[in-house]
């Protein structure tokens, strides 16, 4: 789920959007923001959770640290963010 460039914002009309280019098929759009999460980039939390977090502690001061580490995150369209984390077909494992 990474993005190759920095997300770009641009403001039309006083409404900010995000300019996007879907990393699969090289379309760009201009999506507005009330329209995008932020994902975990380059790895996905839920992975990195499971293979790394997990034993370190649900708490422990490491994984706060990346859960809140800025460059983990990167702007995406919900749908396509949502729809690449359905694909991933795991779940957070209890700690």
């Amino acid at each position: 789920m990474k993005d190759a460039k920095p997300p770009q914002i641009t403001t039309v009309n006083g409404k900010d959007y995000l300019l996007w280019e879907h990393p699969k098929t090289g379309v760009k759009e201009r999506i507005p923001l009330s329209e995008c999460d932020m994902s975990h980039s380059p790895v996905d939390a839920v992975t990195y959770w499971n293979t790394e977090g997990i034993t370190k502690g649900a708490r422990s001061t490491e994984v706060r640290t990346w859960m809140l580490e800025p460059e983990h995150y990167t702007l995406q369209p919900a749908s396509y963010n949502r729809s690449e984390g359905a694909k991933l077909g795991i779940t957070y494992k209890d700690p």
